[in-house]
């Protein structure tokens, strides 16, 4: 933990405080945001749909990535890499964060399945092998983006300054607050992006870096877009209560094996 402490504060030493880094996460994900909706609304296609996935991934998060890339190589003076990709074993965090986002992906999809009414399990058309491509790489730059505001830029910020704590919780409240803008998203879609925000920050403090968590976060908005026609982000929204409650438990054992790579951290190794 002493390392990841060490270099949590030589990433962050002479940069913006905890407020200053909110505001600028916020100019840069707004200005992305308002790209990508022009860019959907002008190309005319379905923004429920696959197409409009992925005019409105790379649209909104590839300027919003090039804006907190600029800010942090020009006006902090450090290197991209700073923002969470520095470190060895990338292949093998980016391994262990798929797997374990397939791996929860297909014990929420048991339990919900073992709960609905077979006849609400119309999937829709399966996509194309070149649309699922295109939809791999746009949730790429989509998730990988959101990493690096919430994981890369703010976390080390608010830990650095307030501890470990406060850094867990505030970086995954502002993530779950980004996603009020999604169009009709419920408090518990809201509430369950706040616990998915608490695992990928502990495991970006356990692996002092996002390779885990891009990857985790990717593979997590991927495959449930890939079973239907259309966007799935607000899935919560059909959930119901018993449902609901096995959402819940998949994403609250989730956090709890992140915490428990957290906590291996402060163990010292003979």
């Amino acid at each position: 933990m002493a390392s990841l402490r060490a270099r949590t504060d030589e990433d962050t030493a002479g940069t913006a405080g905890p407020l200053p880094a909110v505001l600028v996460a916020a100019v840069c994900l707004a200005v992305g945001q308002g790209i990508g909706r022009l860019a959907v609304n002008r190309s005319g296609v379905d923004p429920a749909s696959h197409a409009g996935l992925v005019v409105q991934c790379f649209a909104a998060f590839v300027p919003t990535l090039a804006l907190i890339g600029v800010w942090t190589t020009v006006r902090e003076r450090r290197p991209f890499s700073s923002l969470g990709f520095a470190g060895a074993g990338a292949a093998r965090k980016a391994a262990l964060g798929a797997g374990a986002a397939v791996v929860a992906l297909l014990a929420l999809n048991a339990g919900t399945s073992a709960l609905s009414d077979a006849e609400g399990s119309d999937q829709g058309a399966s996509p194309t092998p070149g649309t699922v491509v295109l939809l791999l790489l746009a949730f790429t730059v989509q998730a990988s983006t959101e990493e690096v505001l919430f994981r890369g830029f703010l976390l080390p910020r608010m830990t650095a300054s307030r501890g470990a704590a406060v850094g867990v919780l505030g970086s995954s409240l502002l993530f779950a607050c980004a996603h009020l803008a999604n169009p009709d998203a419920p408090a518990t879609y809201v509430v369950m992006t706040f616990m998915l925000g608490c695992a990928l920050a502990l495991w970006a403090l356990a692996d002092g870096g996002i390779w885990r968590t891009c990857a985790f976060h990717t593979v997590w908005n991927l495959l449930p877009n890939i079973t239907a026609d259309g966007s799935d982000e607000n899935a919560s929204a059909g959930f119901d209560g018993a449902t609901l409650g096995v959402a819940a438990a998949v994403l609250a054992a989730v956090v709890a094996y992140a915490f428990r790579s957290y906590r291996r951290t402060l163990v010292p190794r003979a």
